[in-house]
């Protein structure tokens, strides 16, 4: 009987401590899941679909938001691992570059006035959720040179008037309406994009050249006649002097060097060669006697190598030239220097290049 007895009562213990467990079990505080970072290029974690942020702020130009949507905010890259997450990320990008095109511009002539009558050659590039493509356009502008392109939807617009007797002046002619990253171009009627296009008076002959050179290392100052493409003793166009260390200069070695470019008898403006390219006459002024290039050790962006574009003035103002300039150092003392200059040149004392430009 005395074993029965004690059997019986560790059942009962253990029914007790069992029930307490789970007693206590259920008054355990239940774990949150972790907060969301807030830092600004976290996006939050997605559950089903991502989500749409439908009341996000709307970027303005230049601004920058977290996470955006066709409606007008930026979308950032986000750490998705699921096919389904990823596919939807891509869907919104599709979305954001199917943005409305709206551009106000107006064309003038370089003295400011209005070239009406232009007309207004345009291209939309598109890529939305269903296609992808190129969608071209003409529209006039008016008598008072303003024209408005609208109705079309995309991620960039890019502009070219057109007009007989003038040249288009402008490098910028791409404005990009995706809403992927911040800095996306924003219309604004008071404001119109301007656009400025030359009267031409007349193209006359040009001398263009494209000469290599071939040269051994020396500090003395060499001199180039770039309408005859030789070396000369003194004279010419241009003068170049270099100057480099002792030793082996590279990439696996970089050195301190140096090379300075002078006008004979003249002067040059840096410039670049978009620049050049629409402009069809000299500059009047602005001109210096010459321009040192200094590559340093220290540089991020050192080189053995140099490409610069120059306006130059040059035999007294008898000659203005185009010059794209192109030097490579010597690597060892006695190996060659190599110098390169392309461009064209009017040779009557005229600043006109308008044989470079297409009326």
């Amino acid at each position: 009987m005395k074993i029965r007895s004690s059997i019986i009562w560790l059942v009962v213990v253990a029914v007790l401590l069992t029930a307490a467990v789970l007693w206590f079990g259920e008054k355990t505080p239940v774990k949150m899941p972790p907060a969301v970072s807030t830092e600004t290029n976290v996006a939050p974690p997605v559950m089903g679909k991502p989500n749409a942020l439908a009341n996000a702020p709307k970027q303005t130009n230049g601004a920058t938001a977290i996470v955006g949507n066709p409606s007008g905010t930026t979308i950032q890259s986000q750490s998705l691992s699921q096919p389904q997450d990823r596919a939807e990320l891509l869907k919104a990008i599709l979305q954001a570059n199917d943005a409305d095109i709206v551009f106000y511009g107006r064309v003038v002539d370089e003295t400011g006035s209005a070239v009406g009558g232009a007309e207004i050659s345009f291209n939309v590039q598109y890529e939305n959720p269903n296609h992808r493509g190129n969608q071209p356009g003409k529209i006039m502008a008016d008598g008072n040179g303003s024209f408005t392109i609208s109705g079309y939807k995309g991620a960039n617009l890019t502009v070219m008037p057109k007009k007989t007797g003038y040249a288009l002046v402008a490098t910028d002619t791409t404005f990009r309406y995706s809403q992927i990253s911040p800095g996306y171009f924003v219309p604004d009627m008071g404001n119109p994009i301007t656009f400025k296009m030359q009267k031409l008076q007349g193209a006359e002959a040009l001398v263009s050249f494209n000469k290599s050179y071939k040269l051994r290392y020396t500090d003395a100052p060499i001199s180039f006649d770039l309408l005859a493409g030789q070396e000369v003793a003194a004279g010419g166009d241009l003068r170049v002097t270099v100057v480099r260390p002792v030793g082996i200069i590279s990439g696996h070695n970089p050195q301190d060097w140096s090379v300075r470019v002078d006008a004979v008898d003249g002067g040059l403006a840096e410039t670049t060669v978009a620049e050049s390219r629409i402009t069809y006459t000299a500059p009047e002024s602005g001109y210096e006697p010459g321009k040192t290039v200094i590559m340093s050790e220290a540089s991020n962006s050192w080189a053995q190598i140099i490409h610069q574009m120059f306006f130059v003035r040059s035999r007294n103002g008898q000659v203005y030239s185009k010059v794209l300039f192109s030097f490579r150092i010597n690597s060892d003392p006695n190996d060659f220097m190599y110098v390169t200059f392309s461009g064209v040149a009017n040779t009557n004392g005229s600043r006109n290049w308008e044989a470079t430009a297409t009326p």
